[in-house]
């Protein structure tokens, strides 16, 4: 497994899970400015280490592998559970989804230097 690339993955799925929400997964408005006069709005700030940027790039990239990679990232990084259950749900012997992931995430590495890139 690579690190970094699970990182962003792991950031890209709550992302989505979000995303598919509709929901920033934060509060809206901090509880302190609830209260805030009428027209008026004090809008909290991302938690940090949240960066929109980073997981537009990492969908985009996810974008960019085949199905059957983008399948497993959804099913490590957005449903999640134990190997074995991921392995259930995508028809495979256990054994294969840390073989394929390693392999997707070196894929989808490359694809996030050839974004960087403006390719």
């Amino acid at each position: 497994m690579i690190l970094y690339a699970d990182r962003l993955l792991c950031a890209w799925g709550a992302w989505s899970r979000r995303q598919a929400a509709r929901a920033v997964g934060y509060p809206s408005v901090s509880p302190m400015f609830k209260d805030a006069p009428a027209g008026e709005c004090y809008d909290s700030k991302p938690p940090l280490g949240v960066d929109e940027s980073d997981n537009a790039a990492t969908d985009a990239a996810i974008q960019r592998l085949c199905p059957d990679e983008r399948r497993l990232c959804v099913e490590v990084y957005q449903i999640g559970g134990k190997t074995v259950e991921i392995a259930a749900r995508l028809g495979w012997h256990r054994q294969r989804v840390p073989e394929r992931l390693d392999r997707m995430q070196q894929r989808l590495l490359g694809h996030l230097n050839d974004i960087a890139a403006g390719g």
